[in-house]
């Protein structure tokens, strides 16, 4: 088992950037309803959010607040958090009858 942090390199989010900014949108005439998926516009909308508007050291450091672990079962790669739970709360769950 091994402790690590997050830490998506900046060369990962510039090929994002770039790839984001190379999209080709497809026409999309009379989906109004959703009936072929999901709208242009919107899906315009959330690339541009995944583009300029999403902080992704902000959620990187905030991720990092926890403790990140790697470990393998049987040749398959896990990555768990372990995180404690609050003094204010039991550790146990509850049983909802």
């Amino acid at each position: 088992m091994e402790r690590f942090d997050l830490a998506i390199p900046d060369a990962a989010l510039d090929d994002l950037h770039a790839r984001l900014d190379r999209m080709q949108w497809p026409v999309d005439p009379s989906n109004d309803d959703w009936r072929y998926g999901v709208r242009r516009e919107d899906l315009e909308c959330l690339v541009s959010y995944w583009r300029d508007g999403f902080d992704w050291r902000a959620q990187e450091a905030a991720m990092n607040r926890f403790d990140h672990y790697r470990t393998e079962s049987d040749g398959v790669p896990i990555h768990f958090m372990r995180v404690p739970a609050s003094p204010r709360r039991s550790p146990t769950p509850r049983h909802s009858s």
